[in-house]
């Protein structure tokens, strides 16, 4: 969490972030009041580069002799917005959010700061993963084939789906979150990429998961390539096996990278090397179907229920 506060310096004419340390906060629902704090921020920040406009061109306009009034009025439109901004909190990650205190899995607002903007996804709070951390951001669910993944380039750009349900957040804002966790200090600027975790059910109820300790997707103008998959752990691949997720382009029938038409006959978008040994977005099965390429796919999935029966449900997030 990320409490903003600006403070205006009226001889120098700069605005300056505070960072203060989070407070507890003891609730496990966002209420109202907090939803609708977090979007007044985004009014609050947009309006901060107005505030340093204004105050340069009155210190223009002046000839640095102002009158009492326009004095008054800068000095007054800095203090309301300086007490509008104060204490207003931001989370940048389900973490957060489950370290001050919102403990049910739901629904939330988070702020994507390259993106600069809220973006509502599901934090799943109850998932026992490795290193027992608690708070993850969804960026994709299949629970019940409600949403069709059969869709094009720009779709699977976006994100689409409905964030209660199923749905994908979209690569530009998993390229985001793939950089979110930015330090920066007097020697440049450090990102930690997330952890990445798959969670399985079967329709026989058999589960299985694999988290990667290094997940990292670059931007548009690489088409989203996968560029870091580091495994650390699974129950969903064999000992000694390897990933089935690739560092390759992101592609669907619209726009395919591979030397294959797999991602035209797969109908889901991936990151697919040639015909895939995963495919968490293709067409949800029918009951009693088996693990197969023509539908959601994890290679080896026999390995852990020999009936490889097809999924059920799978789920893809991120923690810090």
């Amino acid at each position: 969490a990320v409490y903003y506060e600006c403070s205006f310096i009226t001889s120098s004419i700069f605005i300056n972030y505070l960072l203060t340390k989070s407070q507890r906060i003891n609730t496990t629902n966002l209420t109202v009041d907090d939803y609708y704090k977090q979007l007044k921020l985004i009014n609050i920040v947009r309006k901060l580069p107005n505030i340093k406009n204004f105050q340069q061109k009155q210190q223009t306009i002046c000839s640095g002799i102002c009158t009492t009034n326009q004095v008054n009025l800068q000095r007054d439109n800095a203090t309301r917005l300086r007490q509008n901004a104060r204490k207003i909190i931001v989370y940048q990650d389900c973490k957060a959010m489950y370290d001050a205190g919102y403990v049910e899995s739901g629904v939330y607002p988070i702020w994507i700061y390259q993106l600069y903007k809220f973006t509502h996804v599901y934090c799943d709070m109850d998932v026992q993963a490795v290193g027992d951390k608690n708070g993850w951001i969804t960026i994709q669910k299949r629970v019940n084939g409600a949403i069709n993944f059969d869709r094009g380039w720009q779709n699977y750009v976006d994100g689409f789906g409905n964030v209660y349900g199923e749905y994908w957040i979209g690569l530009e804002h998993i390229h985001a979150l793939t950089y979110q966790n930015t330090t920066t200090d007097q020697f440049g600027s450090y990102v930690t990429p997330p952890r990445m975790r798959i969670d399985f059910v079967d329709q026989d109820g058999v589960t299985a998961y694999a988290e990667y300790r290094v997940f990292v997707v670059s931007g548009a103008k690489q088409k989203y390539r996968l560029i870091a998959a580091h495994l650390d752990q699974a129950t969903a691949i064999p000992p000694n096996g390897s990933s089935p997720i690739y560092r390759v382009w992101f592609s669907i029938y619209d726009n395919n990278y591979v030397f294959s038409n797999c991602p035209e006959k797969l109908h889901g978008g991936w990151w697919f090397s040639g015909c895939p040994r995963s495919n968490l977005n293709g067409l949800y099965p029918t009951q009693g179907e088996k693990n197969s390429p023509s539908n959601i796919y994890w290679y080896d999935w026999y390995t852990v229920n020999e009936n490889n029966t097809a999924f059920k449900s799978v789920s893809m997030k991120f923690q810090y």
